[in-house]
């Protein structure tokens, strides 16, 4: 079979199968940018991710939670939601961002992890001043919770979920979604841990369907292998073999072996369970004359991701 041509430097493929030249995403992000410059400085500060000048607003006597326009979000909301790619362009321009673009993988996580430091920054100066968790519900905006998981920044929904913040807080009408459904279909470097955060505080490990799929359905469908026994392991359901849209990706990927062992079980628990079993009765011979036998458990739960193999 022939290799397939390799992607052309400088462009992204859209699945209409044109290309959107990173030029022209930077024009699009300028366009934007445009748009901001009648937002209220905090708004401006909030959505470039602006510790010192949102820390001036505030000083000036601000409010923390001012919108930036009727039916807009707040400082808190917009220093959430910003992207990676529109801060990029917005702090260097074009040639920053196609640089960025088209950095190597850990270059680019080099310079997302410098961003979401900033992000979580400004989130804990905004907090301090007690900037709301969860603002008024408005159409197309969504709750800082939310839109942190979309933005892959765990730092920041470590630290809504250590204010108080609803770990079910669903973006509103006509989206619907909850931070956990960002966690499965949004791309970022940290979206295993962002679910096993989001879990651990008590998110809904079967919300409800979005687009018709479940949240197992999603992950398995969209081939976030690493998610699967995260959800699993929170209690997301497995779902059938075949989907009942003939979604050709989901019915693919529900055959991959990991699955396949946990319907082999008949649960992620039984598995598990068998899983911590091979491993103390390979371990064991060979620590008992060193711990006790109870040890080895220990050990074992402590050292292998249990279930996830």
């Amino acid at each position: 079979m022939a290799e397939a041509p390799a992607q052309p430097s400088g462009f992204d493929t859209l699945s209409s199968g044109g290309q959107y030249s990173w030029k022209e995403q930077a024009a699009d992000h300028a366009k934007y940018l445009a748009k901001t410059r009648a937002w209220p400085a905090i708004s401006q500060a909030a959505r470039a991710i602006d510790l010192e000048a949102l820390r001036r607003e505030l000083a000036a006597g601000v409010a923390v939670d001012l919108l930036n326009g009727p039916g807009g979000q707040t400082p808190l909301q917009h220093v959430c939601i910003a992207s990676n790619a529109s801060l990029v362009y917005q702090r260097g321009g074009t040639d920053a961002y196609c640089r960025w673009k088209g950095a190597s993988p850990q270059r680019r996580r080099d310079m997302d992890e410098g961003i979401d430091a900033d992000r979580a920054a400004c989130c804990a100066l905004l907090l301090e001043h007690g900037a709301s968790l969860n603002p008024v519900p408005v159409r197309f905006r969504s709750p800082p919770l939310v839109a942190a998981a979309s933005a892959s920044s765990l730092a920041v929904v470590n630290m809504l979920l250590a204010a108080g913040c609803d770990a079910n807080v669903m973006a509103p009408e006509p989206m619907l979604w909850t931070a956990l459904h960002m966690a499965v279909i949004s791309k970022g470097w940290h979206m295993a841990a962002i679910a096993d955060a989001l879990l651990k505080a008590g998110a809904d490990a079967n919300p409800p369907v979005l687009g018709g799929k479940t949240l197992m359905e999603l992950a398995i469908g969209s081939r976030r292998r690493r998610l699967w026994p995260v959800l699993l392991r929170g209690g997301s359901i497995l779902p059938p073999r075949e989907h009942t849209l003939n979604w050709a990706y989901y019915n693919t990927q529900r055959a991959h072996p990991y699955l396949q062992k946990i319907d082999a079980a008949g649960s992620w628990a039984a598995h598990e369970k068998a899983h911590r079993a091979a491993l103390q009765a390979t371990f064991a011979p060979k620590f008992t004359h060193l711990i006790p036998p109870e040890l080895v458990a220990r050990i074992v739960e402590f050292s292998f991701h249990l279930g996830f193999y």
